[in-house]
């Protein structure tokens, strides 16, 4: 009765022994993806001055992570997928990056960068695509429907002073469950720059009201006021503020999310 217990214990252990294995190199070979996918680019602060900036794929945690050299940006909402990133011109990055979606949803951010004064400012980060497919039956009827949004952006201007985002939104839903919520969206729209706070913005609100502020991965909110002249950004139906250097997606109820972690 021993020996069948003890070669029990044995095969568990050598199981065991084997997924943890595995795993190690799953994390050898994820860590060094993310050296090999790690990117420096060489810009123009916007106080004149050239500056490194490094962004790096964390696989291993999920987390993208920006620094240049006295500040550094993680983006834990992040994908295994390596960003795409180029220079806009002398002075902005943008970058562009997968985010986990869900089963027949797809979905990707963009941020717009620059750096002044030795610290990565945030010009925009908002939404950058949508994509979602929806089949299901109800009483034996079948029902289908997508959703596509996405944006465009392109970059005019040669200083802080004039800088302007042209950006081009295409926002569509089609649905044979509820034909008269469908529709297709086009539209162009034109962001100014904030030269103090270095963002981009569509408008400037004065804003004196509660929010919930919910956590990067949904699970942890508190209560924050906001009280001021704040930055917006509106591109169809998504709506952006900036509140304490960083983007935030306004939702329904006063729901502010953000994008990143600062370190």
């Amino acid at each position: 009765m021993t020996r069948p217990i003890t070669l029990i214990f044995s095969l568990v252990f050598i199981l065991f022994r084997n997924i943890s294995i595995a795993q190690d190199d799953l994390k050898l070979s994820e860590a060094k993806a993310s050296e090999k996918d790690t990117q420096k680019l060489t810009v123009q602060s916007l106080d004149g001055k050239n500056q490194k900036v490094y962004i790096k794929p964390d696989y291993p945690n999920h987390i993208l992570r920006i620094t240049c050299q006295k500040d550094t940006i993680n983006i834990p909402d992040y994908w295994g997928v390596p960003p795409n990133m180029r220079l806009m011109n002398i002075n902005f990055i943008k970058i562009e990056y997968e985010v986990r979606g869900g089963s027949n949803l797809g979905l990707g951010n963009m941020m717009v960068l620059c750096v002044n004064d030795n610290k990565l400012y945030e010009a925009m980060h908002v939404l950058r695509y949508v994509n979602s497919e929806l089949s299901y039956a109800i009483d034996s009827v079948k029902y289908k429907g997508h959703s596509n949004y996405n944006i465009k952006v392109a970059l005019n201007g040669d200083n802080k002073r004039n800088y302007r985002l042209n950006i081009s939104i295409h926002d569509v839903v089609s649905s044979n469950f509820q034909p008269e919520a469908n529709y297709n969206y086009n539209n162009q729209t034109v962001l100014s720059f904030d030269a103090k706070r270095n963002v981009f913005f569509s408008v400037k609100e004065n804003i004196y009201d509660n929010f919930t502020v919910l956590s990067l991965t949904g699970s942890k909110k508190h209560k924050q006021q906001l009280r001021g002249n704040f930055p917006v950004i509106i591109l169809g139906r998504e709506t952006y503020c900036f509140v304490e250097n960083g983007w935030y997606e306004l939702g329904r109820n006063n729901e502010l999310r953000g994008y990143t972690l600062r370190r």
